[in-house]
């Protein structure tokens, strides 16, 4: 715990390095000061004054009871801010040091959202994706009751969605440089893991053209008739 402890506080130290030094300046605050000094500047929308009075809090006091509740509001004013890796790291800093407090599934949804923001177009690195689809899969997992549960899955199901757009892209790739053999293959991984998104169909006409390429007639034609009788009027015919 200390070691977590010590490495989150690194890095929330080199993060806060441009904060001011007006308010460490300041001797006597306590923790409860702090707090409501953050949040009093939350709400009145003063993001960056805020994250600097709870990271203040956390710095002074990393064992305080309020410590958790600093570092959530940290994450919360770093992504008002729109401070993508600052909050990025104070979410991951709060899952790693908290990971039995109540505001777990809330970071967990609010860090999808935050990474739902920076995502790159299929065909480039889907990382961000991956880790979005991971955080709101967990909150779901840990809060399926939850107002925010049907948001949830509707992220969920978009960042799926655009995994299977960019497996499609590689598989495009594939089928251009005739690399027909490594285009089935992804094009079936690819299937195996997207069965049931928009962009399945278009999985599985590249699927087709991988086969016809190599001159697997009958398996293509049987792709195609899958595609046809599943997804009628995206037709099943030969591309």
């Amino acid at each position: 715990m200390r070691i977590f402890l010590a490495t989150g506080t690194i890095l929330s130290l080199l993060l806060s390095a441009g904060c001011s030094d007006k308010l460490s300046r300041q001797t006597g605050l306590t923790d409860a000061d702090l707090l409501a000094r953050g949040q009093k500047k939350a709400e009145q929308k003063k993001h960056k004054d805020a994250a600097e009075a709870f990271q203040t809090l956390i710095e002074r006091f990393p064992t305080s009871p309020l410590a958790s509740r600093a570092q959530f509001a940290l994450a919360e004013s770093r992504m008002a801010n729109r401070e993508e890796i600052e909050a990025e790291v104070a979410f991951d800093d709060f899952l790693r040091l908290y990971p039995a407090d109540p505001k777990v599934p809330d970071a967990l949804f609010l860090k999808g959202k935050l990474l739902s923001g920076q995502l790159l177009p299929p065909g480039r690195d889907q990382g961000k994706t991956q880790e979005a689809l991971k955080a709101y899969s967990q909150f779901l997992e840990k809060a399926p009751g939850s107002p925010r549960a049907a948001e949830a899955g509707k992220r969920i199901a978009e960042l799926r969605n655009r995994l299977a757009l960019h497996e499609g892209a590689v598989i495009d790739h594939f089928l251009s440089r005739k690399r027909f053999d490594s285009a089935e293959a992804r094009a079936l991984r690819a299937l195996e893991a997207y069965p049931d998104v928009p962009a399945t169909p278009d999985l599985m006409l590249l699927l087709s053209r991988a086969l016809d390429r190599q001159g697997k007639k009958e398996e293509a034609a049987k792709v195609r008739s899958t595609l046809a009788a599943k997804y009628p009027g995206r037709g099943g015919g030969k591309r």
